[in-house]
């Protein structure tokens, strides 16, 4: 009990310093967590935008659907280059979109969705004009390597069904299913 008392100050400077060791773990997990869901909220803002971008923009946001008429070798959509600029900025936010979800959030349903909104571009993302463009080369390493892959899978996305009923045609109406 002595040497105790003796040795107050010491043990009291010790469990101080693991205290305050303690204190700057703590405060560097939190600090590291809250990064961490910051990113994944800039993440979940960065999905709804591109999301809002595809329904602002149906002719572009899927191809598949036959909307518009592409063509990518003479660049342009239903004839006009102006569109098929849009369509570039528009392919390369989802590109650019993706990468940055991809980094902060990587997750099996991050990698589904990013897919899913990928696959109807697959045409245009393959076509030797973009492929040539160099584009690809303002994405990292590991993206393309992703992009690769989501393009050369062979269950890409099936052309869309001839009952899809057209955006620009208001006055058509669905006929009734059995």
């Amino acid at each position: 009990m002595i040497w105790f008392w003796d040795n107050a100050v010491t043990l009291a400077n010790l469990v101080m310093a693991a205290a305050a060791i303690a204190a700057l773990i703590y405060a560097h997990l939190q600090i590291a967590e809250n990064k961490r869901a910051e990113r994944r909220a800039n993440a979940n803002e960065l999905w709804r935008e591109t999301l809002r971008l595809a329904f602002d923009n149906p002719k572009l946001s899927d191809p598949t659907l036959k909307l518009a008429q592409f063509d990518y070798e003479e660049r342009t959509i239903d004839g006009s280059i102006e569109l098929f600029q849009k369509y570039e900025l528009y392919v390369d936010t989802i590109l650019n979109a993706s990468e940055e979800i991809l980094l902060v959030s990587p997750s099996k349903e991050w990698d589904v969705a990013v897919r899913i909104q990928l696959k109807p571009h697959r045409d245009y993302l393959l076509s030797p004009y973009f492929q040539k463009s160099g584009y690809l080369e303002q994405y990292t390493p590991r993206f393309r390597t992703f992009l690769h892959e989501v393009l050369n899978d062979p269950r890409h996305t099936p052309p869309a069904p001839k009952n899809v009923a057209r955006i620009d045609t208001p006055k058509r109406k669905a006929s009734k299913r059995a």
